[in-house]
């Protein structure tokens, strides 16, 4: 085991995604508050359509690469071949049918102009998301990070460039099909002397039937995100799709964060799932009580100072989104109580159970919203995002609890929930100050209340302090 290139890899994807997410965030904000509600609403549309659409592309080849190829590194011609075949033959068939049912779906030119470029945009992207892949498969994740990287630094350069010269919506998508050309240009640069795919015609099948169960958890996975974007879209006007799409754009932002934290563990909870199921419970009950800690404070957070927050990031264009934004908030909150749960069936070897929950979700919400919406309108696809990841996080603990083992998860909540609730009190208390001094001051005091109650806490904010003071003295 190479520990150093381990080391380089972690740090590297670490530090780019951070700093992707962060410029994407900051860009996605700009954009919002430039385009308003009307012209937000197109764009937000055209995204959740073409983002639903991609994920078919994704079959599961290249998971499959990545776990044959890293077992036995002289099949990854041939996994990586037909990865790009497959892949590459499907998003083109996709993109026609993309262009096909946008008519039927009675979007206005507009969105239309969005889908046909977007469209292209995010064909390419998936192909690049397949090398990607294969730089993982050759522990090379270092360069797929930096690629990565500099495509959200293309896109979020080229975007604000188009918003200075007020070139208008269409034209933001556009940024999206130069960034992506050019960073598969520089791929098949970076690839075309090192990388020797083949094309194995006889193998495909299997390859796709092996490959089924890990493309159909991110299909579902994925589109669960897009599915109440996408069915307002279909259902009322621009304005409002814009009206909800800048408040749940907003938490769908943080969603990175359980997975950023996940990946530091992972390899020990695959490990522990087969030889240790007694370790393994132990380390998921302080992953579980670490993602709450982070969750519950940052939604509550959300709630308290919903109206200012919004005024602040939008400039007082999404007034009407705040009432949105004071359900959706809770969303975060139950994805971190899940994330952790629904970890526990991946590394136990029952990742089709996991699927099955995610998939009966999707159904679920679309169920929902449509019987919502003609009652309470946009409100009911928020209220259908909390009831359905509510139900997942059920459906987690039962399985959990009769598949398992008998996870104990509600002892670690006391702690967090009084930190949480006199970080609230303190933040309602600061609410005519500035959010942002708002919500530092009440961290803070959570943090404080949290470090000085429970010893796990303590254990990490006196070895946080440590690296800090040590960074310092040697600077």
């Amino acid at each position: 085991m190479n520990t150093r290139l381990i080391a380089k890899n972690a740090t590297a994807l670490g530090v780019a995604g951070v700093l992707a997410k962060a410029i994407s965030a900051v860009v996605g904000i700009f954009v919002t508050r430039y385009l308003g509600p009307g012209p937000f609403g197109d764009y937000a549309a055209a995204y959740a359509y073409v983002g639903t659409f991609i994920l078919f592309s994704e079959i599961g080849i290249s998971q499959l690469m990545v776990q044959e190829g890293s077992r036995d590194q002289t099949v990854i011609p041939k996994y990586f071949g037909n990865t790009l075949l497959s892949k590459t033959i499907i998003a083109v068939f996709i993109y026609l049918l993309m262009l096909i049912l946008m008519v039927p779906a009675g979007y206005d030119s507009t969105v239309k102009s969005m889908i046909i470029i977007l469209g292209i945009a995010v064909g390419f992207n998936a192909i690049n998301q397949s090398v990607y892949n294969y730089y993982q498969t050759k522990q090379q994740m270092y360069l797929s990070a930096g690629f990565q990287l500099l495509t959200t630094v293309l896109i979020g350069g080229l975007t604000v460039l188009v918003i200075l010269g007020g070139l208008g919506v269409v034209a933001i998508t556009a940024t999206h099909l130069a960034s992506y050309i050019f960073t598969s240009l520089l791929l098949y640069l970076a690839l075309r002397r090192k990388a020797e795919p083949k094309v194995d015609f006889p193998q495909l099948p299997q390859m796709v039937k092996r490959g089924l169960p890990f493309g159909i958890h991110r299909i579902f996975y994925n589109m669960y995100f897009q599915m109440s974007i996408l069915m307002l879209s279909l259902l009322t006007s621009n304005v409002e799709v814009g009206v909800y799409s800048a408040a749940f754009k907003l938490v769908l932002m943080l969603i990175f964060l359980p997975s950023l934290m996940a990946s530091a563990i992972y390899p020990v909870l695959f490990q522990l799932g087969v030889t240790d199921k007694g370790k393994h419970q132990e380390t998921i009950e302080k992953f579980f009580k670490f993602l709450c800690a982070v969750g519950i404070p940052i939604s509550l957070l959300l709630f308290v100072l919903a109206e200012p927050i919004m005024i602040w990031l939008y400039d007082g264009k999404f007034n009407d989104s705040i009432p949105i934004m004071m359900i959706v908030c809770w969303f975060f909150m139950l994805e971190c109580m899940s994330f952790a749960l629904g970890d526990i069936l991946t590394t136990t070897n029952r990742q089709w159970l996991r699927t099955a929950i995610q998939g009966s979700g999707i159904v679920l919400l679309f169920i929902l919203i449509l019987l919502l919406y003609p009652i309470i309108g946009i409100y009911g696809a928020a209220y259908g995002m909390i009831i359905v990841e509510a139900l997942i996080f059920i459906s987690y603990y039962a399985v959990v609890r009769l598949k398992v083992y008998k996870i104990r998860l509600w002892r670690h909540l006391t702690v967090v929930i009084i930190a949480s609730a006199v970080m609230g009190i303190a933040a309602y208390a600061l609410y005519n100050f500035h959010p942002v001094l708002s919500s530092f001051l009440a961290g803070i005091l959570y943090l404080f209340v949290l470090i000085i109650w429970d010893r796990d806490f303590r254990k990490v904010g006196t070895y946080a302090l440590r690296s800090v003071l040590s960074l310092v003295g040697r600077s």
